[in-house]
């Protein structure tokens, strides 16, 4: 025996790109503020996005699970502390550093994929302001404008 299933609403896929792929004809291709409004979040709750996020990219979780031993809370911990905005560029450990650079510069195949990768990830989940802001801290803790474009 087969049972159809009837959603209230059509359902909707999301690449890693951010380009939402609707069921409905059409629909394809909208972006993703169109889709859906903008929720604040905490510090606590985007670090995790990202680490979910970066997990979920295979070239990005093998370098981190590299860099951090395999210390995945380390890296959501370093996460947090990059976007906190208290957080000084002299305070950073190492694997925060390493995070940082990562993040900002493009330097190297990993650094190619990951900061488009994050500025993408900021933009998909917060309103411009807010990501141009967490840019500018990158950038303000990194210590070149290597983080904005």
């Amino acid at each position: 025996m087969t049972m159809l299933a009837r959603l209230e609403r059509p359902a909707a896929l999301e690449d890693a790109a951010g380009i939402i792929f609707d069921r409905k004809p059409g629909m394809a291709g909208r972006a993703p503020s169109e889709a859906r409004p903008r929720l604040e979040l905490s510090v606590g709750e985007l670090a995790f996005r990202m680490v979910a996020a970066f997990r979920a990219h295979p070239h990005i979780n093998n370098v981190l699970t590299h860099i951090s031993r395999a210390n995945w809370p380390g890296i959501e911990q370093s996460l947090r502390r990059i976007l906190d905005p208290a957080t000084t560029r002299e305070s950073l450990s190492p694997l925060e550093q390493n995070v940082l650079e990562l993040m900002c510069a493009s330097r190297g195949v990993t650094g190619r994929i990951l900061r488009p990768y994050f500025h993408a990830l900021l933009y998909r989940n917060l309103d411009r302001d807010q990501a141009d802001a967490i840019i500018g801290q990158a950038r303000r803790l990194y210590g070149e404008a290597a983080c904005g474009d």
